[in-house]
This record gives structure tokens, C-alpha cells and sequence, in this order.
């Protein structure tokens, strides 16, 4: 059993413990016995055995305990407590995690093992015993998944595999399109891997779940982890559009419409009376250019100082004015709320979703 920070062993099955018979004990027809730990079987440790009494008749649950519930680790989990069910007569398996997302679920569910984790989710589907919960949101939000994929540089290579999801990339070629390191994108893959988002063939892999890892990277992901400042404008947004284009052509200076102003671009849906845009530069001199009022209440005008220049990947020019990519204007109005995410739900099913 692989610990992590969150738990000690020892703690991780006491808690296991824990969940197991209190979802148990709300079952008028079963009766829990004995409980064991570590129980020793054919030169094999199982973490946990329950007898127990299902309407009178003895039955054993057969618990494996594992410190993430990510979908590979659960595939493997499975058969292992597949293999321990032979050597016991009236026996359930039951897998336990932190936490288990719906993907880990499945794979037990279609396996005909149950599962619990530390969230309050449970599938348990044996004789007479049917508890099916789920919905339950993670409590442990700092994953391992969410440290590896979605943070500053490694995000890079999401944005790459987004653009293009059923194209084939090898480790080498991925890094270069991206821009980082090749020993960071194989820790990113390695990750996919294990949340089977991702399939590899003949060293060559691709997403095989693009919606899945897109929401969980909005799950991750704000717009506030870029620095804004706020100003107010007189102009119009077409006006501001080709001022900010201008100034920041002249200075060499990175920029796309963000938001709002990038989804008017793209896809009409909602007017949003207040102009977004990323620059890659000086914010201060951009707005001396434009005669901005900076303002603390009733903005018009928002700049963002990028979080990481993997932002401008993708960048498109329509009608001479660069727009952010689709993925990145998904993730922004996403987070935005309200007005936000019904613009975003527009461009997934106008510009994203089409392409995949």
C-alpha cells in the first residue's frame, strides 16, 4: 500500500475501517463480526477483512486500501482483489481511497467490486446489498494530478494536447511544441497515464478523454492567477482593439484579446461592456499610450499581465486583431462566473468541441 502525506498507514486504515463499517452498519440485515488487519493469505497482506453476517449467513469483505485513486492505480487494485476473492468462499471485494473520481468508480463497478472513499462516495452491489453514492466532492483538492499537470510550465503541454487531441506525439516532438524540458513532459505524461486520459502506442501517445481533462483543468484554474489592472476608457471596444494592437505591435510586445472581448471575436453570444486583453509587456506604458484612467470602481478597461507565457499559445488573428486561443478563453470565462460561463459553454460547443 503506497502512502501519501495525507495519511499514515496506520491512520489511512483505521479511517478505511471507519468508512467501511459505518456504510455497513446502515443495513438492517447485516451484522459485522470481526474485523481483521493485515491478514496474511498464500504468502500475501491484505489490508482488511470484515466477517460479517448478510441475512444470517456469514460473508467476508475483502478490503484494499490504496492512498490515490488514480483510474491506473484502480484498474490494477482490482484484479489484485479479484485474485484474493478466490481464496475465500462468500467473499466481497471492496476497494477504499482518499478519494475515488467517477472514472475509478467505473472501473470497479464494471469489475463487480465495490468501492468506498474518505469523501462519503460508495458503490457496494453484493446479494441483497445495493448502496450506490456519488457526487461527493474531493476534500483533498491539492492532488498529486493537479500539482504535476496543471501548474505553470506543465500546463504548456496540456495546451498542445488540447489543440490537437487525437494527434500522435512523441515525448521529444511534444516538449518542442510546448517549450519545456523533455524530462517535465514525461512526468506529464506520465500522470495522464495514470488517469487514463492519455494511450500510448508504439512510444507515440494522445488524449483519449479531452473533455475530462479540460474540466478538470477549470477545476484548477482562475483567471485571477494573472495580475489585472483596471482602467477606464472613453473609447470604444473597436477602438481600443486596434489602439492595443498598435502600440503593442510597435513595442514588440506579446498581446490577445481575453475574455469577453476575445469571445465577441469568435463567437457572438453576450455583450460584456468592459474590454479584456493580455500584453505580454509594459502595462503602465501601454495605458500612457491609451490615455487610461487607472480606477479602483467602474472599469471599462482590464489588461492581465500573463501567469505564464504558455497563455499566448495558439494565439488567432481575426480581422488583423490576435484573440487568445479557444482553450485559453474557455478557461478564463469559465472562472469568471455568472455572464462567463454561459459565454464559455458557447465556444465549447461553437470552436472546441467540433474540432474533437
Amino acid at each position: 500500500m503506497t502512502i501519501v502525506k495525507q495519511y499514515s498507514e496506520r491512520e489511512l486504515i483505521k479511517k478505511a475501517q471507519k468508512s467501511l463499517e459505518s456504510i455497513l452498519s446502515e443495513v438492517p440485515f447485516v451484522v459485522l463480526k470481526e474485523v481483521k488487519t493485515n491478514v496474511k493469505s498464500n504468502n500475501r497482506q491484505i489490508d482488511i477483512v470484515l466477517n460479517a453476517l448478510v441475512s444470517g449467513k456469514p460473508v467476508k469483505f475483502i478490503v484494499e486500501i490504496r492512498s490515490l485513486g488514480e483510474p491506473r492505480i484502480i484498474r490494477m487494485t482490482v484484479e489484485q482483489v479479484k485474485s484474493y476473492l478466490r481464496d475465500f468462499k462468500n467473499s466481497y471485494g471492496i476497494v477504499v481511497a482518499p478519494y475515488l473520481s467517477d472514472a475509478s468508480r467505473q472501473i470497479c463497478r464494471e469489475a463487480g467490486v465495490g468501492c468506498i472513499d474518505l469523501a462519503g462516495n460508495a458503490y457496494i452491489s453484493f446479494k441483497n446489498i445495493f448502496i450506490d453514492r456519488s457526487g461527493i466532492p474531493n476534500p483533498f483538492p491539492a492532488t498529486k494530478i493537479a500539482k504535476s499537470v496543471f501548474s505553470l510550465k506543465s500546463s504548456r503541454i496540456l495546451r498542445v494536447l488540447l489543440s490537437e487531441p487525437s494527434k500522435r506525439w512523441f515525448i521529444e516532438d511534444l516538449s518542442k511544441e510546448a517549450g519545456v524540458s523533455i524530462g517535465l513532459t514525461w512526468k506529464v505524461k506520465q500522470a495522464l497515464l495514470s488517469e487514463e486520459w492519455i494511450k500510448e502506442e508504439n512510444k507515440k501517445f494522445y488524449l483519449v478523454n479531452p473533455a475530462n481533462v479540460l474540466d478538470e483543468w477549470v477545476n484548477n484554474y482562475s483567471y485571477t492567477k494573472n495580475e489585472s489592472f483596471s482602467f477606464y476608457s472613453g473609447l470604444s471596444e473597436e477602438n481600443l482593439e486596434m489602439i492595443v494592437k498598435k502600440e503593442c505591435e510597435k513595442r514588440k510586445y506579446q498581446y490577445g484579446l481575453a475574455l469577453f472581448s476575445g469571445a465577441r471575436k469568435v463567437a457572438p453570444f453576450v455583450r460584456f461592456l468592459r474590454f479584456f486583453a493580455y500584453v505580454g509587456g509594459d502595462i503602465e506604458e501601454i495605458a500612457n499610450a491609451l490615455q487610461l484612467k487607472k480606477v479602483e470602481s467602474g472599469p471599462n478597461v482590464t489588461f492581465l499581465t500573463p501567469y505564464d507565457e504558455g497563455v499566448f499559445y495558439g494565439l488567432q488573428n481575426i480581422n488583423g486583431v490576435n484573440i487568445v486561443s479557444d482553450i485559453q478563453l474557455y478557461l478564463d470565462l469559465k472562472s469568471y462566473r455568472g455572464r462567463g460561463e454561459e459565454a464559455a459553454q458557447a465556444i465549447f460547443e461553437q470552436r472546441i468541441k467540433p474540432k474533437w
